[in-house]
Parts: C-alpha cells; sequence; structure tokens
C-alpha cells in the first residue's frame, strides 16, 4: 500500500486510517523513526508486556519475589 502524504504547518503527518488499521495501530500509538539510506522508516513501537506484568502473572510466593529482587539488584538477573 503507498500513499502521498502532506506533512503540515506544525510537521505533523496524518496516517491513513487504512495503514494504521493494517499495521493494528491506534491513536496514541507510538513510533520509532529511523534515518536509512533509502529515507524514513517508520515503524510501531513494540508493546511487549512490561516485566512486571510478567512476573506477577507467574504467582510466585512472596520469599521467591524477594530471591528475585536480590538477584536483580546484584545484577545476577536481567530485568
Amino acid at each position: 500500500m503507498m500513499q502521498t502524504l502532506t506533512i503540515d504547518q506544525k510537521g505533523r503527518i496524518k496516517l491513513p486510517w487504512q495503514m494504521m488499521e493494517s499495521l493494528g495501530m491506534k491513536a496514541d500509538t507510538e513510533l520509532i523513526v529511523e534515518m536509512t539510506e533509502f529515507g524514513l522508516l517508520l515503524k510501531p513501537k513494540s508493546s511487549a508486556t512490561p516485566l512486571t506484568d510478567q512476573l506477577s502473572a507467574m504467582d510466585l510466593p512472596v520469599a521467591d519475589w524477594e530471591q528475585m529482587e536480590q538477584e536483580t539488584n546484584a545484577g545476577r538477573i536481567a530485568s
């Protein structure tokens, strides 16, 4: 899908709804802008589940949480 877009006076680009929808984007989606040898590349910022949400879904006992915090603070577990 290719379309011509216009940059407004404030430097904004309005993406066509069809493009946004096909990429699974909605209002307030963050984009990464990268300069390449071919021009600008726009891509949605990945919306990975935050580590805290992943950990809380594990339903670990409190003692394991405390050990995980100690290990993380000691640099043995990457967050």
